[in-house]
């Protein structure tokens, strides 16, 4: 059989009223309070007095005691008294009952009472309970005691005749506490004077009826003094107690101790009770006890909070994360209490409802956009914005789309988000306005920039780039040449004037593509930066196969401005616009580039661009002196081969220089047959 140990003390007189015997040792408050309480009540012990209970929460510990006085005549001194105490724990003060205790008590003796308690009592959980008498059966006793007590904070004198008088209905009262209220609540069944612990009056106390009230008012001017022969009617909640009480049921105990937490007082019983009864009335629902609670008025901050987020349990047991949504939107909407104080409470049952269901979270958002709310509510929408995710967007219907420039503006990650782009429509430019306002980190304007160009939103190039400056065009090129974006006129138009950054972005490129050079050579002139160009060039077509004649022709103005036969350049750029020349493809701009470079053999020759490209290498490589292997390198074909050697055999300066290759090919194998056979042609 399962029991609970509790420390024990006897206090009596000897030489002075002391302690007598312990099973605990306690410090110095404490045993200073145990041997004041234990002491008799009063200067003098009072007809019907000669036994009371005292209880009270002994200050610097975890227990409660719970003591019993015995006047002791048989002491040679007037006024001895014998007072058995029980130490009850904090843990066990709960669950432990008066009758358990009270079986306890054992009025001391003087022979033996030095070893009366040195060890600890112990009760017997599932023993039966010996009765104290049921302290409810007088109703209206128990009603008026209910209410003096419950209804107001401050201590109560009970006017008796006897000690035993209202014994029963104030243990009855101490069992019906809520724990923590339990083991702060202090009684005395037969204060023969107003009693007080550590400075403070006992909350309940019975004082004799004998005795004058002028006597005990001036020191308990504060009290509540109560005669019950005069009694009047309890206010509706004290039947709300008393009969959940008389039944056995604890729920309002329960109930009372989650709402009004470990620190309130027995004070707000009478503005819990009326909530009490709202949410147990048939047919009550969340939503109804929730009006209840915002509704009350005088209703402490930390409880109503307390309510509300039992409110909130409720509503998950009987509609799940529906419910719990409708109540925050009930909540956000107008309200003539100030709830500012629980707006911390709402923001965490805000971020409970998403992480238990995004679906409900998202539907909580759509239901407050465009809705009347109040300051609390404008937190709350803001909060749920928050923790918007951009997949949550799906929901978002063509009616929700006019608050999405604000929503964007609260969350901005949304808008690194395609799906975000996709349901702005017309409404882009605002968006991308209210974001080019705020502070972003470069990475975030890049993340922004990419979800609006994958997004196909048809945004003003001129506002991107407004935007993302310099990661906008980056951005921009990068998707133009993955043809995720179309090279459109306003694109042509707003890069045209962004040639620096069109040269830092190819500069950015460990080794651009073909495509990213011809993209490159819409903006930029093989007639500025050549150096930085030339350099871009070079990585961009050191490994490629095949290279498009604008490329070529680009890279062979930055060839001829070098001016070094030994150019990379040179060797992948002139065949191909040589080739180009010939078919008649290159275009106006592409031979602007090289007309300064190969200029005509005379007035009426200038049309022919094979020849003027022919002889503005050949004259390079006589100049210089080139080899054969170096002359084979730049020029492929048989045609782009023979046209060279003839301008070279066409001057006598030049020929020499002619006949060193032919002669280099005599006795060498450099070279393709087709090219060494075109050098010898007609020699």
């Amino acid at each position: 059989m399962a029991s609970k140990s509790i420390h024990q003390a006897v206090h009596g007189y000897r030489d002075g009223h002391r302690l007598l015997s312990s099973s605990t040792p306690l410090g110095s408050d404490a045993a200073r309070a145990m041997l004041i309480l234990s002491d008799m009540s009063g200067p003098s012990m009072q007809p019907g007095f000669g036994e009371y209970l005292t209880g009270y929460p002994l200050p610097g510990t975890d227990f409660f005691v719970f003591a019993k006085t015995w006047y002791a005549p048989e002491m040679q001194r007037p006024g001895c008294v014998w007072t058995h105490s029980l130490l009850v724990p904090r843990a066990q003060v709960a669950s432990v009952r008066a009758a358990q205790l009270m079986g306890r008590f054992r009025r001391p003796q003087v022979d033996g009472v030095d070893a009366t308690a040195t060890s600890p009592v112990d009760i017997d959980e599932e023993a039966p309970v010996g009765g104290t008498g049921d302290g409810f059966a007088d109703e209206g006793l128990a009603a008026t005691m209910i209410g003096a007590v419950l209804g107001q904070s401050r201590p109560v004198l009970v006017v008796a005749d006897t000690a035993a008088q209202f014994e029963a209905v104030f243990l009855r009262l101490w069992e019906e506490l809520w724990p923590a209220e339990r083991m702060r609540f202090s009684f005395c069944t037969g204060a023969l004077m107003p009693r007080a612990n550590a400075g403070t009056l006992l909350d309940l106390q019975a004082v004799p009826r004998a005795i004058p009230p002028s006597q005990f008012r001036k020191s308990a001017s504060a009290a509540l003094v109560l005669d019950l022969r005069t009694s009047g009617k309890p206010e509706g909640w004290v039947d709300l107690v008393l009969d959940g009480a008389v039944r056995g049921d604890a729920t309002f105990r329960s109930w009372l101790e989650a709402a009004a937490g470990a620190d309130a007082g027995r004070g707000v019983v009478p503005s819990l009770a009326p909530l009490f009864g709202t949410w147990h009335a048939p047919g009550s629902s969340a939503r109804s006890a929730l009006a209840s609670v915002v509704d009350a008025k005088d209703l402490d901050p930390g409880v109503r909070s307390r309510l509300i987020g039992m409110v909130f349990d409720r509503a998950n047991t009987e509609s799940g994360t529906a419910g719990r949504r409708e109540l925050i939107q009930d909540l956000c909407g107008p309200q003539d209490n100030d709830l500012a104080p629980i707006a911390t409470m709402l923001k965490d049952q805000t971020l409970r409802l998403f992480e238990d269901s995004r679906a409900e979270g998202v539907a909580l958002v759509l239901s407050l956009l465009g809705g009347e709310l109040t300051e609390v509510g404008e937190r709350m929408l803001r909060a749920a914005v928050l923790l918007l995710k951009p997949s949550d967007l799906e929901s978002f219907g063509d009616a929700h789309a006019p608050y999405l420039p604000t929503i964007v503006g609260a969350n901005h990650d949304l808008a690194s988000s395609p799906m975000l782009w996709s349901r702005v429509g017309s409404r882009s430019g605002e968006v991308l306005s209210q974001l080019g306002g705020m502070n972003l980190k470069d990475e975030e304007r890049a993340a922004i920039v990419d979800a609006l160009l994958s997004s196909g939103c048809d945004v003003s190039v001129d506002a991107l780039i407004r935007f993302g400056g310099k990661t906008a065009v980056f951005r921009a090129l990068s998707a133009i040449t993955s043809e995720q974006i179309q090279l459109s006129w306003p694109w042509r138009s707003a890069l045209g004037s962004q040639r620096d950054t069109v040269l830092e972005w190819l500069e950015s490129l460990s080794s651009p593509s073909i495509r990213d050079l011809e993209l490159g050579s819409r903006f930029l002139s093989p007639r500025t930066t050549q150096s930085r160009l030339a350099t871009v060039w070079k990585a961009g077509t050191a490994s490629t196969g095949v290279i498009v004649s604008r490329v070529a022709a680009f890279g062979l103005a930055l060839a001829f401005w070098e001016g070094n036969h030994e150019s990379p350049l040179f060797a992948v750029c002139f065949q191909p616009t040589y080739d180009a020349a010939g078919n008649s493809r290159l275009e106006y701009d592409e031979w602007e580039w090289l007309r300064e470079y190969a200029p005509p053999l005379s007035y009426w020759r200038d049309w022919d661009r094979c020849e003027r490209l022919a002889r503005a290498m050949a004259c390079l490589l006589e100049k210089q002196s080139a080899s054969l292997e170096t002359v084979f390198a730049i020029v492929h074909s048989r045609q782009a081969i023979r046209k060279v050697a003839a301008i070279l055999d066409d001057d006598r300066d030049t020929r020499p220089y002619l006949r060193s290759l032919r002669k280099a090919v005599d006795s060498s194998s450099i070279g393709t047959r087709e090219q060494r056979d075109a050098l010898l042609d007609n020699w």
